[in-house]
């Protein structure tokens, strides 16, 4: 073998190493959160008033101690569970001040401090700074307009756009400065339909 290919062989192998070792990193997150996924679905087939995903309550503190006494799953199981459940942005959003928690059965045991609603409220300014640092920045979408069945109606005529004349042609031929702020100005004083 050459130097040439010795020297490419170990600049391969360490970003194929990289790249083994995330993809295993990404497929255990991946099965350590369908597990937990599993676990919270089971809790919410059991405690049905308690526990809603789409709806979330502010629960027991310590309510995981009073699961575990029922005996209907295990302690890892739970433990995944609650993991997950409370750590979702609905079940965080859902702790204000004043707000009742509830317990197993879904009895009010408590009410949520404002020490505990401030400390939400600072994880929730956590969360939707990530998400917007993840979110490429792009343009807003423009919603899509329905299509009109009604037979009833006419279809409208496309818009024309007005031409410029040849006199405000030549008048900013030269000042891109000054076409730019007319440009600008005739679209703040365009009529929206």
């Amino acid at each position: 073998m050459s130097e040439l290919e010795v020297t490419n062989e170990s600049q391969v192998a360490p970003a194929t190493v990289e790249v083994s070792a995330k993809a295993k990193a990404d497929a255990k997150r991946q099965k350590e959160y369908e597990a937990n996924r599993k676990a919270l679905d089971d809790l919410c087939e059991l405690y049905p008033e308690v526990f809603s995903p789409k709806d979330p309550k502010p629960l027991q503190i310590g309510i995981h101690a009073a699961i575990a006494e029922d005996g209907k799953l295990s302690k890892t199981r739970i433990r995944r569970a609650l993991n997950l459940y409370v750590r979702m942005r609905k079940y965080i959003a859902c702790l204000t001040e004043g707000a009742e928690r509830i317990t197993v059965g879904g009895t009010s045991t408590g009410t949520v401090t404002a020490e505990e609603a401030l400390h939400a409220a600072g994880k929730l300014a956590e969360m939707d700074k990530r998400r917007a640092a993840r979110r490429p920045a792009k343009a807003p979408a423009r919603k899509p307009q329905k299509a009109n069945t009604s037979k009833a109606k006419k279809p409208e005529a496309p818009k024309k756009r007005p031409t410029q004349t040849k006199e405000k042609k030549d008048e900013f031929e030269g000042d891109s400065d000054a076409r730019m702020a007319a440009k600008l100005a005739s679209l703040v004083t365009k009529r929206t339909n």
